[in-house]
């Protein structure tokens, strides 16, 4: 059957690695700024999150992977 290639690049402008404390992370950075559909922007926020994760786990298992959004948006959304 046809797969699907997911890429990631960590150097991107909204998937961020790193360490912290010896743990090795990536964030997923998400703007939020759509104020027409919150619900529709956490939809695509979380697909992208899963895909990734799924993708971390089977190229870089030992990074943790956080969602990074506004703090208004974690206050008034999350």
């Amino acid at each position: 059957m046809g797969g699907v290639n997911v890429s990631i690049d960590l150097a991107a402008e909204k998937l961020i690695a790193a360490e912290r404390q010896g743990e090795k992370i990536a964030v997923e950075v998400k703007s939020f700024l759509e104020k027409s559909s919150a619900i529709s922007e956490f939809h695509t926020a979380l697909g992208q999150f899963i895909n990734y994760r799924g993708a971390l786990r089977r190229r870089q298992s030992e990074r943790i992977l956080y969602l990074g959004v506004p703090l208004t948006t974690y206050k008034t959304f999350f």
